[in-house]
C-alpha cells in the first residue's frame, strides 16, 4: 500500500513538473514572438536597442530553458539573435528581414517541443 501511495505521489509531482514546463516555455516563447513581431524598421535608432533586448532576454532564460529544450534548438536561436543584433547595428534591410524570420522560426522550434500534436511523435 505504501508502495502505491509513493507512486502515485510521485506521478502527480511529475504531471506538475510537466505542466509548470509546459507554461513556462510557452510564455518565454509568447514573450519572445511579441518581441520580435513588435521590433521598428531597421531606420528607427529604437532597433538596435530593441534587438539586442531580444537577445538579452533570451541570454537570460536560455539556462531554464535548456532543461527541456534540446542544445541545437536553442543555439540556433541564440545564434538567430545575435545575427539579428548585427543586421540592425550594421542596418542591412536584407539581412535584418532574413535574420527576423529565422528567429522567428527558431522560436516556434522552441515551442514546437511544448505542443501537443501528432508531428511530434516522429
Amino acid at each position: 500500500m505504501k508502495s502505491m501511495i509513493a507512486t502515485t505521489l510521485l506521478l502527480i509531482a511529475l504531471i506538475v513538473t510537466m505542466a509548470i514546463n509546459f507554461f513556462f516555455v510557452n510564455h518565454i516563447t509568447d514573450r519572445m514572438t511579441e518581441m520580435i513581431s513588435s521590433l521598428p524598421d531597421i531606420g528607427s535608432e529604437e532597433c538596435v536597442a530593441a534587438t539586442r533586448q531580444i537577445q538579452q532576454y533570451l541570454e537570460s532564460k536560455e539556462n531554464l530553458i535548456g532543461l527541456s529544450v534540446g542544445y541545437t534548438t536553442l543555439d540556433r536561436a541564440c545564434e538567430q539573435t545575435v545575427l539579428l543584433v548585427s543586421c540592425s547595428e550594421a542596418r542591412d534591410v536584407y539581412g535584418f528581414q532574413s535574420a527576423r524570420a529565422l528567429l522567428l522560426d527558431a522560436v516556434n522550434d522552441i515551442r514546437r517541443a511544448e505542443q501537443f500534436s501528432i508531428g511530434n511523435l516522429f
